[in-house]
């Protein structure tokens, strides 16, 4: 399976382009949500966006793994190829041959990341919602972010890694 490390580096950016764009004080999105007063307040350090960077980094890994079908094929066969298997490698090779383009361009990949919004961070944002106690507004700002930057991501991902 080859896949394109440099769009992987590249789509690591995304999440932290979108979240400058989304969550910078004065943005109409912050204005739409009336979240505005909360966001003046952070400050960033050098270290802090290089943590966001890895964490970045790590969210485009996984859904990677999510995203792109032909990963878990190849995953089935992966130990009996790192051991010499001539028989694994080629059924791998067949198939990947046959079906290794399938589902990989954008629209599928916007789909993949808008299931996995809905399925992953909606209920951790809205759980984290209730035990802080926090409004509405709360999770439709954060939750509208996840699902824009699953969306972006996912297509990227399927069609360029």
């Amino acid at each position: 399976m080859n896949l394109n490390y440099f769009a992987f580096f590249l789509i690591s950016f995304v999440p932290l382009l979108i979240a400058y764009l989304w969550y910078r004080p004065g943005s109409f999105i912050l204005n739409f949500f009336g979240e505005n007063q909360q966001a003046a307040k952070i400050k960033l350090s050098p270290l802090k966006i290089s943590l966001a960077f890895v964490l970045s980094g790590s969210f485009v890994y996984g859904y990677m793994n999510l995203i792109i079908h032909q990963l878990g094929f190849y995953e089935l066969f992966f130990t009996d190829i790192m051991k010499g298997s001539e028989e694994a490698k080629q059924i791998t090779d067949e198939f990947l041959s046959k079906y290794g383009e399938k589902h990989r361009h954008f629209g599928h990949g916007v789909l993949h990341g808008a299931l996995n919004a809905f399925s992953f961070t909606l209920p951790m944002i809205g759980l984290f919602a209730i035990i802080d106690n926090k409004k509405m507004s709360f999770v439709s700002l954060h939750f509208s972010y996840c699902l824009v930057m699953s969306m972006i991501i996912g297509g990227l991902i399927s069609e360029f890694v």
